[in-house]
C-alpha cells in the first residue's frame, strides 16, 4: 500500500462558502469541480467544536454514516462528491466540511472546503 506524501504545506488549500436553503427543501454541497480521489464530509453544529462524519469514499464507492434524520435525507450522487440533503431541517444548519484529497502526477494535493449552512423558515 502506497502512503500518503504532502511534502509542501503550499499544497494545502482552504475554499470557504455560504449556503441558504428553506426547511422542508433541498441543498447540494459541492466538493470541487473535479472528484477527488478520497473524500470526507463531516459536520459541525453551530456551538460546538465536534466535527461528526456524514459521508466518505476510499476508492471504493460513497459510503453514507448512520444520521438521525434531525438533519433531513443525505446522499451523495452516484460518481460525484457532492452531498445532497433532503427534506431539509432546521438542524442541519452549521458548518460542512469536505476533506478532499487528489492524486495528480505531481503528488498530492488536499483541498478543505468549508459550507456554512442557513437553514431558512419556509
Amino acid at each position: 500500500m502506497r502512503s500518503l506524501e504532502i511534502l509542501d504545506p503550499e499544497e494545502v488549500e482552504y475554499i470557504r462558502s455560504h449556503a441558504a436553503a428553506a426547511a422542508g427543501g433541498s441543498v447540494t454541497l459541492d466538493c470541487g469541480s473535479t472528484m477527488p480521489t478520497i473524500f470526507i464530509w463531516g459536520f459541525t453544529r453551530p456551538g460546538t467544536d465536534s466535527n461528526v462524519a456524514l459521508a466518505y469514499n476510499y476508492g471504493q464507492g460513497p459510503k453514507l454514516q448512520y444520521q438521525s434524520s434531525s438533519q433531513g435525507r443525505m446522499r451523495v450522487p452516484a460518481n460525484t462528491s457532492a452531498l445532497v440533503i433532503e427534506e431539509l431541517q432546521r438542524e442541519a444548519a452549521g458548518m460542512y466540511t469536505c476533506q478532499a484529497l487528489y492524486d495528480t502526477d505531481e503528488g498530492a494535493r488536499v483541498t478543505f472546503y468549508f459550507t456554512r449552512l442557513d437553514v431558512e423558515d419556509d
